[in-house]
């Protein structure tokens, strides 16, 4: 997964889904609570803020406009009383259109993700069974990001951008809240200390952006209730439209989601009062971060600190001999198992049940002559019936995947999926993985 990972991490950014979360709340009459009708299993339709094409008057304004730097500026305050971090020290936002984002996100892509990983990941998710051949990971990030991102904040070079194509509206001010929580996170706890892109972690990566972005989330929104008036609220929530993303996976939109839909949920778990929040228990948790989704996803599994159990693979390369990589070797985790059944046509909530009960894995990927693959994914489980679950479930999945698959149980409690470009290779490392 750490295709869809790698290159998200560089940017801690705003989607449009958080904006949805104020959507809900303001224009569908829930109460505001825990989800506010999101779950973490079932994402909402990603959302994003539009507006009448800008007429002069409606430009987005310059960063040295003294009117929005002030604006700006009296935000910063607002969301350090309610975040209770010290102030950061960041050089003034800037407000782009998406056109521009647009040549933001190409250069990020050009400086951080080089050809040989871009390969590397597509040829990884195509082993999969994620990436059709003609697909390229790079291309479909860019595409979903694009159309995705309301703003960012630059951890390396403490930048703040807010993305609007009609100046500093209520979806902007709503944005800059959200990225400067960002600022002061990264000023109090240091957020690159965190590795959220960690090679080999992916798991524990999406585990901890979603700790991330899930506190500045709830912060965005205490913040709104706070300072938005009921017609900024309203303009957000009527001027809500779902972007398109015909092409893209269904995997890599979940997997984007997660961190906002399932984050907001923990975030508001540990800091209960939505209107006004208490971030101590969150503050300690950046001493003592999430290391699984699981954490995320199960409030017990995080207050237990309930740690992964150690799954052995076999090494695909030593198995393979002469001419054989290793691609990757990553825990995939109980959200993106969940995700990745989805993709494949599980239903919800069967998908999350399946998932339910992960206790570890790793998946270890190979690629070989000739275009030659395979992959030995071994994952542990919490008890046999939840290994039974996982592995009817994933039964379905190998049916509909365009190369040789199987899942098996391994004792009691553990299954092995193995993928392979042909029956022969398939069945070797099935049986040495065994």
């Amino acid at each position: 997964m750490s295709g869809t990972q790698r290159v998200a991490a560089v940017l801690v950014a705003l989607l449009a889904v958080a904006a949805i979360v104020v959507t809900v709340l303001v224009v569908g009459g829930t109460s505001i609570g825990l989800g506010a009708g999101v779950s973490a299993s079932a994402s909402p339709s990603p959302a994003t803020t539009s507006s009448p094409a800008p007429s002069d008057s409606t430009l987005p304004s310059a960063p040295d406009d003294a009117d929005v730097l002030a604006t700006l500026a009296e935000i910063e305050e607002q969301v350090i009383a309610i975040r209770g971090l010290p102030a950061a020290d960041i050089g003034p936002a800037e407000l782009i259109t998406r056109d521009e984002l647009a040549d933001e996100l190409q250069q990020l892509f050009d400086e951080q993700y080089p050809p040989e990983e871009r390969e590397r990941d597509n040829m990884a998710l195509r082993a999969l069974g994620l990436l059709d051949a003609d697909e390229d990971v790079a291309e479909l990030q860019l595409q979903l990001l694009g159309d995705q991102v309301l703003g960012f904040y630059d951890d390396v070079e403490q930048r703040m951008v807010v993305v609007t194509d009609a100046g500093l509206d209520a979806a902007a001010k709503l944005t800059y809240a959200h990225e400067y929580t960002h600022a002061l996170q990264d000023a109090a706890f240091s957020l690159d200390s965190l590795e959220t892109d960690a090679v080999g972690e992916d798991d524990r990566g999406l585990a901890r952006t979603a700790m991330i972005e899930g506190d500045a989330t709830v912060t965005m929104l205490a913040w709104a209730f706070e300072h938005l008036t009921q017609q900024e609220l309203l303009e957000i929530g009527t001027t809500t439209e779902i972007p398109d993303t015909t092409g893209i996976p269904s995997w890599m939109v979940n997997q984007l989601q997660f961190p906002y839909t399932a984050g907001q949920l923990w975030a508001g778990a540990l800091t209960v009062d939505p209107l006004m929040p208490d971030f101590e228990e969150l503050d300690i948790a950046y001493a003592d971060p999430p290391e699984t989704t699981e954490q995320i996803i199960d409030l017990d599994a995080w207050h237990a600190r309930e740690a992964p159990l150690p799954v052995e693979v076999v090494d695909l390369v030593e198995l393979l001999g002469e001419g054989w990589t290793e691609v990757d070797a990553t825990p995939i985790g109980q959200a993106s198992i969940d995700i990745v059944l989805q993709h494949f046509g599980v239903t919800q909530p069967l998908s999350s049940a399946a998932a339910a009960g992960w206790g570890g894995d790793r998946a270890v990927i190979a690629e070989g002559p000739d275009g030659e693959f395979a992959v030995a994914w071994r994952l542990a489980w919490d008890s046999a019936t939840d290994a039974d679950e996982f592995a009817d479930a994933y039964a379905t999945v190998t049916d509909a995947l365009p190369f040789p698959a199987v899942v098996r149980a391994i004792g009691d409690d553990e299954v092995l999926v193995v993928h392979a470009s042909d029956d022969d290779l398939l069945g070797q490392v099935a049986d040495a993985a065994d």
